[in-house]
């Protein structure tokens, strides 16, 4: 258009110029050197043009920046006006050597260090800068995110971490330092904050911290020296299909001969250890024929302590003995849906009715139950009786709390008056010879579990870290523990003052109880490298922890 206007022109000034006369443009007269009033009264000369504000004189230097492209145009700016700018663009006119340019310029979407931009499906976003460790990947949507890696890199340092365990472990070292971390495998207590930590027991027997515990109670340990015996007259006895019973015993006797812990009337009710050194139940129905007749898998020691529960419904055929808490899967001779004999003249405790043999041993927190069936099977049940720390529990003062009802036989009194029956049954008398303490003298239940606070000594890492990989190998006891509730572990820069909760997972068993492992992010923790980890029970929750492992970078 604008080559037209000046082709235009110029051929009409040619023409006026050529033929020497007035002559006309749009309607508008033209003189030889002065034209007259009308549309063009800004034409000075004939070889002057004046456009706008611009005075041309030659139609070679008209430019784009001289004729204007539409009637609404001014002449500065005029470049950009029939330019729209999109969504966070900028348009402006710059002079680069003279010559009018169009610049085009987007501001930064990200103005932080790190952040990452990505489009989710309808809009670009922001996606921040994750914390040290993590790294970037997807949800189930398509939404980019940060996340700490459960595989790879932590899954290595948890690697290496364990085997740093197994070699402090094996080679029974004190707390080791690694490259950026530590482990400690617990062979001695010199890692460990005595301090700063709380409720904290070291068992050195077993490598292991653990709560200590409140509340706990003790059970007289009776001895029998192979002479004297316990016997009554059993007067409210029933036959039954059913029983239970549950005591501590050490066998201080041979395995020579058959030696009884409990009998009725020559045998018709007999708990003992059988020549082959075996827990032995042998129940006779009124003939004398038996009906219920078991060996125990586990072969006793002389002068080891045990914990023994067993029960048995015969109408369904139900046996089952623990041993220490551990299901013993008994050899089964006899088990017969029949009446077990219980209403014999006579009971003994460490001998016969016909008195063929005496029993050395020593007993206590002895409960026979003959009316009532326990399915100690089920771990509730069986923690009625026994701990999951392997420790006797407290009965009652009358041995009713694991059925509500007490039972035939509940003996748990001091030595001098053992043989006062504080179940429903009879007393019975000592017999040749007075009862003396065990050794040790009594035995306690485990208590109630204090809340453990166990925190380290500082290891002081090279650089500051802004993140960090935690292990533990951790053995929940009571099998009730809620990670991250009842069980917590955090990890601090700045020697303690500040402690950052890691997220902890179960990564899977060892052979002592679990691998939990998580990560953390340090960065907004004060400054620091003097590297600390913590962990907690709450709720009274029951743990041996066997090593922690701590990296950081």
């Amino acid at each position: 258009m604008r080559n037209f206007l000046a082709t235009f022109l110029l051929m009409s000034l040619w023409v006026v110029s050529s033929a020497g006369a007035q002559g006309t443009i749009n309607n508008s007269s033209i003189g030889l050197t002065t034209p007259q009033a009308g549309t063009f009264t800004n034409l000075e000369a004939t070889t002057q043009i004046k456009l706008g504000a611009d005075t041309v004189t030659d139609f070679d230097d008209l430019d784009s920046e001289t004729v204007k492209s539409s009637a609404t145009d001014s002449t500065a700016g005029f470049l950009t006006d029939e330019l729209q700018a999109g969504t966070n663009v900028t348009i402006s006119e710059i002079d680069v050597g003279g010559n009018k340019k169009v610049s085009l310029s987007v501001a930064d979407k990200l103005t932080t260090k790190g952040d990452v931009l990505y489009h989710n499906g309808t809009i670009e976003t922001r996606l921040g800068v994750g914390a040290s460790g993590q790294i970037l990947t997807s949800d189930t949507s398509g939404s980019l995110l940060w996340a700490n890696p459960a595989e790879g890199d932590q899954l290595f340092n948890s690697n290496v971490l364990l085997n740093s365990y197994r070699i402090g472990e094996n080679l029974n070292l004190p707390a080791l330092k690694m490259l950026d971390g530590a482990v400690d495998a617990f062979t001695d207590a010199t890692g460990v904050d005595a301090t700063a930590s709380t409720n904290e027991s070291f068992d050195s027997s077993n490598d292991l911290y653990k709560p200590t515990a409140s509340g706990a109670t003790t059970f007289p340990m009776i001895k029998f020296n192979g002479t004297n015996y316990l016997s009554r007259v059993a007067t409210s006895d029933s036959d039954t299909k059913v029983g239970t019973i549950s005591f501590l015993f050490r066998p201080n006797h041979d395995f020579s001969v058959q030696r009884d812990i409990l009998s009725h009337n020559a045998g018709f009710v007999n708990i003992s250890t059988s020549t082959q050194a075996r827990f032995r139940i042998r129940l006779l129905k009124s003939t004398g024929a038996a009906v219920l007749d078991l060996l125990s898998t586990k072969t006793l020691v002389q002068g080891t302590l045990y914990h023994i529960v067993a029960s048995w419904d015969l109408a369904t055929s139900a046996v089952h003995v623990y041993i220490d808490g551990v299901d013993d899967s008994p050899s089964i001779i006899n088990n017969v849906n029949d009446f077990v004999d219980y209403s014999r003249a006579t009971s003994e405790i460490a001998t016969d009715s016909n008195l063929n043999g005496t029993s050395a041993m020593e007993i206590g927190n002895f409960y026979f139950n003959r009316s009532q069936y326990v399915d100690i099977s089920i771990a509730a049940n069986l923690a009625k009786f026994i701990d999951s720390r392997g420790n006797p529990v407290d009965l009652g003062s009358d041995g009713s709390t694991p059925t509500g009802t007490a039972p035939e036989v509940f003996l748990n009194n001091a030595v001098s008056t053992f043989q006062n029956n504080l179940g429903s049954g009879g007393n019975y008398t000592v017999t040749s010879g007075a009862l003396t303490a065990g050794t040790p003298s009594t035995v306690s239940s485990s208590g109630t579990p204090d809340n453990l606070t166990l925190i380290s000594n500082s290891q002081t890492a090279k650089t500051e870290p802004n993140g960090a990989n935690i292990l533990l190998l951790a053995e929940d006891v009571g099998a009730d523990i809620t990670l991250n509730t009842d069980l917590k572990a955090s990890v601090s820069r700045d020697g303690g003052t500040t402690f950052s909760q890691v997220t902890l997972s179960d990564s899977g068993e060892f052979e002592k109880g679990n691998l939990l492992t998580g990560t953390v992010d340090l960065s907004s923790q004060p400054t620091g490298t003097d590297m600390e980890w913590k962990v907690e029970t709450l709720n009274n929750k029951d743990l041996n922890l066997h090593g922690v492992g701590l990296e950081w970078r």
